[in-house]
């Protein structure tokens, strides 16, 4: 499935990741809208919401942006180091092409140089937010890969990443409950210039990654320490949350799963909801990331 970033404002979210970052709009957006079986699911009882889909050339996961109104929201402000931020990582051929167009909108740049850093001559990269404080890591990889030239424009790939509260707990939860295969970082990772790089001076980091089953899209857990954190507690309808959807083949059976593993059902009444045909849910997993459980095509 997508990824989804809840935003405080639809049309200049679109205006940040397609004009500045270089996605592609799928369709126009859709007005607001109720909808009753989707409040359900986000448990927004009374909201209208909109979205906008992001095309991210050369992958096969895309963005959502979802807008809510007419209900109570706080906005989250996530910083990189805080569990539950839900970040996207995007590979481009030019990075200083995208670093000028970031500094013309004035977006806030992580990185402490200002500007992409090299990093052991292998990529050049940095860190920047978007309007709602979603994290953007940017890299262009040296060499580029053979990918980057069968994908037209500046990007040609992209990953997420999720920052964690507690490594152990988290690997056991994606591993034991939803068959995830991640290579766990062994320690933590004191790299001056990466965490410069990252906009999280003094911190040390531990990661672990590796694809979401049956795609090519990773998945890279990160958890800091040396810094201070703050967990996130949000609401779907809040902005800086994040949700990533999966596709998966039984929602109900595995929404009892996760529920018997400590996972906590965000739709109403604590179960899936019918949507149309389908059976949906949205579970909290222990770092405050949205999982949007959708029935596999």
């Amino acid at each position: 499935g997508n990824f989804s970033h809840i935003v405080s404002n639809l049309d200049k979210s679109i205006e940040f990741y397609r004009d500045v970052l270089g996605l592609e709009l799928t369709a126009p957006p859709a007005p607001f809208s109720p909808n009753p079986a989707i409040m359900k699911l986000g448990n927004t009882i009374g909201a209208q919401s909109h979205i906008a889909v992001m095309k991210i050339p050369g992958s096969a996961m895309g963005l959502e942006l979802i807008d809510y109104k007419d209900i109570d929201r706080k906005p989250a402000n996530p910083r990189f180091q805080d569990s539950g931020a839900g970040n996207l990582a995007i590979l481009v051929k030019d990075v200083e092409v995208v670093a000028a167009r970031l500094k013309k909108a004035g977006a806030h740049i992580l990185t402490a140089a200002g500007s992409p850093v090299d990093i052991q001559g292998r990529e050049k990269g940095f860190f920047a937010q978007d309007p709602d404080g979603f994290v953007v890591e940017v890299t262009q990889l040296t060499p580029l890969p053979p990918a980057a030239a069968d994908t037209p424009g500046n990007v040609f790939g992209a990953s997420v990443e999720i920052t964690i509260a507690d490594t152990d707990q988290t690997v056991k939860f994606y591993r034991d409950l939803l068959g995830f295969q991640l290579r766990v970082g062994d320690s933590f990772n004191a790299n001056k210039l990466m965490a410069d790089t990252a906009g999280t001076p003094g911190a040390q980091f531990r990661q672990s990654s590796g694809n979401i089953p049956g795609t090519s899209v990773r998945l890279t857990l990160i958890e800091f320490k040396g810094i201070d954190r703050k967990p996130l507690n949000t609401r779907v309808q809040d902005p800086g949350t994040a949700i990533l959807q999966l596709r998966v083949h039984d929602v109900d059976g595995l929404v009892k799963k996760l529920k018997a593993g400590g996972g906590t059902v965000i739709s109403t009444g604590g179960e899936p909801v019918t949507v149309g045909t389908r059976r949906l849910a949205i579970v909290r997993d222990p770092n405050n990331l949205f999982l949007e459980l959708l029935p596999a095509e």
